[in-house]
């Protein structure tokens, strides 16, 4: 127990040390701490200077009770049911529209809501016939031809060149079998040779007025083969060959069907003449077919030696007898096996995008025809209030109204009252509304009275304060003089003299009546720049040096603030102190000042 409390006393006395050192320190660091201080009187401006360069306040003219119609842009006046001067009641007719133009309206929304509908039906049927393509990858393939098999064992004696039958397979150079020579390429077809790749293309015979279809070429670019089209004459004599080698991103549309003869003539003594003017979709060469019937690698090179034959009672080999060409057919008019899945899969993917997009149409047009429809009532508009009808416009086509518009000056500014087609005035009178800082609202209340002066006419007036709002409203640019960072209040002042020479909508300038005292208006109230006050809470205070050369907090009393910069100084200053910007880490209470004439400014504001 004895330690413990040894160990307790002795971490006390090293707390306790440790605290008291480092509140040493920091005052002695403290103690090096200069701030600046400007004199009052450099930075000071005298009251007298606001009051003579502004003492009004801005406001604008606004009815308590009034009620303006505007008319619907899209709707005509049928008839109107009062006249200016008119006293009217609450809920009596004012105007009637012309409701053809609103019923045909509601008919093309209808119909605008029927066709966005019938185009989603139609996308949605489309997207899932493209689902239901079939890609070109598994377009059916021709059966490979099954070739017997020469013996590994061939005898010594030589084989002569001609010994291979002639029903093995077609004899390229000496020309083919007839059932081999096609008039039309189709995208399914039967290879007399090859497997489509470049060492061993699709060898394929046609006759010279041959026609290639798109489709086959759609096939070969989308499968990446190759094949050699290979033309013969009446007499099935060789002539010419295309290549066809598929060019990489080939796009299906450019592709088109053309003949083989195209741009080629041939003359008797068999010379061949190009127009190189017409498109070729392919590479024409004259070189024999690429055959791998008598080249076949499965042959010992250099060996004569005869194969062994079929026997005698066994029946010759035949490709085609098991061959029916219905198995392999494409139809050249339909879309199966004409795109590749990528292909596909993009078009899925455009048609959804079409129909997410047609779906939102149908949203927009959905929320126009209910608006359509809301305005199809009986078409009257009615007075919201008692009054006196101010203003009434004419009916659509009135000669009268077409001859006022004609006399409008179009370069006046129009007010709201210039705007409405009917204006009603009800028994609350006209009013100005102005706006002020809170820190000015102690200067006025209930039943002051202001001279008001507009600024359009030159006309002049009395309005007296009826209402000053309790809550703030956001500060705006009419009243440039205010400060931006206090709340501002609206003061309500009704017109109770010269009101006829006041529009609905006038900028006026408001002085206030009342007089300020001798002692509102002591020599002590200064304005100075608002950054060099300090807020804290509803109080201000400026940081002053005293008479031991030290910074002393000091609140003061304040006024008006003058164009959002200059604050007004009431009491607890004296223009023989000096103050510094109350901000900063070294900004406190005790420490040490220096006499400088530099005013700090704040970034990018240029008063003096």
């Amino acid at each position: 127990m004895k330690k413990l409390i040894i160990f307790l006393l002795c971490v006390a006395v090293l707390g306790g040390g440790g605290y008291f050192g480092m509140k040493k320190y920091k005052d002695s660091k403290q103690e090096k701490v200069v701030v600046d201080v400007v004199p009052v009187s450099l930075m000071m401006q005298d009251s007298e200077y606001f009051d003579y360069y502004y003492r009004g306040l801005d406001g604008r003219v606004q009815s308590s009770n009034t009620q303006r119609v505007y008319i619907d842009t899209e709707k005509l006046v049928k008839e109107v049911y009062v006249e200016e001067g008119q006293s009217v009641k609450k809920g009596d007719a004012i105007l009637e529209y012309d409701m053809t133009v609103v019923e045909l309206e509601l008919a093309q929304k209808e119909n605008a809501v029927k066709i966005v509908e019938q185009d989603i039906k139609m996308a949605k049927k489309e997207l899932e016939k493209i689902r239901n393509y079939k890609p070109s990858e598994d377009a059916p393939q021709p059966p490979e031809p099954d070739y017997p098999d020469f013996p590994d064992d061939i005898p010594d004696d030589s084989m002569p060149d001609d010994s291979i039958p002639d029903d093995i397979g077609p004899d390229v150079p000496d020309g083919p079998p007839a059932q081999l020579i096609t008039d039309v390429i189709k995208p399914a077809f039967i290879p007399a040779e090859g497997v489509g790749t470049p060492e061993a293309p699709y060898i394929i015979n046609c006759t010279n007025e041959a026609e290639v279809s798109k489709e086959f070429m759609i096939r070969m670019a989308s499968e990446k083969k190759c094949a050699e089209i290979c033309v013969y004459d009446e007499e099935y004599r060789y002539l010419f060959k295309w290549i066809i080698v598929p060019a990489e991103k080939t796009d299906p549309e450019a592709l088109v069907s053309w003949k083989v003869s195209d741009g080629i003539t041939i003359d008797e003594d068999g010379n061949a003449s190009i127009d190189t003017d017409v498109k070729h979709y392919g590479k024409l060469s004259f070189t024999h077919p690429t055959t791998q019937k008598k080249d076949d690698s499965s042959l010992p090179e250099d060996d004569s030696s005869e194969p062994e034959l079929p026997e005698e009672d066994e029946e010759p080999y035949d490709y085609y007898e098991s061959y029916d060409p219905a198995d392999y057919y494409i139809d050249p008019e339909g879309t199966d096996y004409v795109y590749s899945r990528e292909d596909i899969k993009q078009m899925i993917s455009d048609k959804e995008d079409d129909i997410k997009q047609l779906e939102i149409d149908l949203k927009q047009a959905n929320f126009e025809l209910q608006t359509a429809k809301k305005r199809k009532v009986d078409g009257k508009l009615y007075a919201e209030l008692d009054g006196i009808v101010k203003k009434i416009g004419k009916a659509s086509g009135d000669e009268e109204a077409a001859e006022e518009e004609e006399e409008e000056d179009i370069y006046e500014e129009p007010n709201a009252d210039d705007r409405a087609f009917a204006v009603i005035q009800g028994e609350g009178g006209t009013e100005v509304v102005c706006e002020i800082s809170e820190l000015n609202l102690p200067k006025y209340s209930i039943g002051d009275t202001f001279t008001i002066t507009s600024w359009n006419s030159d006309g002049t007036g009395v309005a007296e304060i009826t209402k000053i709002d309790d809550v703030p409203v956001s500060y705006n640019n009419y009243n440039w003089g205010e400060n931006p960072n206090n709340s501002s209040y609206q003061i309500h002042a009704k017109i109770i003299e010269g009101e006829d020479s006041f529009s609905y909508d006038d900028w006026v300038e408001l002085t206030a009546d009342k007089k300020e005292s001798n002692s509102e208006k002591s020599s002590n109230s200064v304005y100075l720049p608002i950054h060099y006050v300090r807020q804290e809470g509803g109080d201000y205070y400026i940081m002053k040096a005293d008479e031991d050369g030290r910074l002393k907090k000091q609140y003061v009393k304040v006024g008006q603030i003058m164009y959002g910069y200059m604050i007004e100084i009431k009491g607890g200053l004296s223009y023989k102190d000096k103050i510094c910007f109350p901000y900063g880490k070294e900004v406190k209470e005790g420490t040490k000042t220096r006499e400088t004439t530099e005013i700090l400014m704040p970034e990018n504001m240029d008063i003096f």
